[in-house]
């Protein structure tokens, strides 16, 4: 059986999350936020150990970590460039959720009491201009950490693996 390319492996994954995350959204009705984003993590992990498992099965004796690496590389960069793009425009198609977010940090300022309600519209505002790059920012950090997190750990661990396999021949 071929190999799949990583970034083949990094397209089906990010498919699978986003489908995930819009199933999660418009049909469980579920926030954006919460605990189900760890199933998202979820499948965006088993994707990257997907990679790193068939690039094991199909190779030499002689990879090394940094080889490891490089294919959850190319596949986790595919995957943060479809979730930045997905993030962007969830945002935009759902002002819903900047509207919800403005209106509890507007309780949450009067609450206080110590902002006049000049400040508090300028602080929405503000927020309002803001959000869409927070999130696109907030996502692409997250994956890429997640990403690079699991590719050194997995690559670390395969590698240890043919070198000891390679030891027992």
């Amino acid at each position: 059986m071929k190999q799949l390319k990583p970034q083949l492996i990094g397209l089906i994954t990010g498919a699978v999350m986003i489908i995930v995350a819009l199933v999660a959204f418009y049909g469980l009705h579920l926030p954006t936020t919460g605990k189900f984003q760890y199933v998202v993590y979820s499948v965006y992990t088993l994707g990257i150990i997907w990679t790193l498992l068939a690039f094991h099965k199909h190779s030499v004796d002689k990879i090394k970590f940094k080889d490891y690496f490089s294919e959850g590389f190319k596949m986790f960069i595919v995957v943060v460039l479809m979730m930045v793009v997905y993030t962007f425009v969830f945002v935009k198609m759902n002002p819903q959720i900047i509207a919800g977010f403005i209106e509890e940090n507007n309780r949450q300022l009067a609450a206080q009491g110590n902002r006049t309600a000049a400040e508090i519209l300028a602080n929405a505002d503000n927020i309002r201009s803001l959000f869409p790059l927070t999130m696109v920012m907030g996502a692409t950090i997250t994956y890429l950490v997640i990403g690079a997190l699991i590719s050194v750990v997995g690559a670390a661990f395969l590698s240890q693996q043919k070198a000891t396999a390679g030891h027992n021949r």
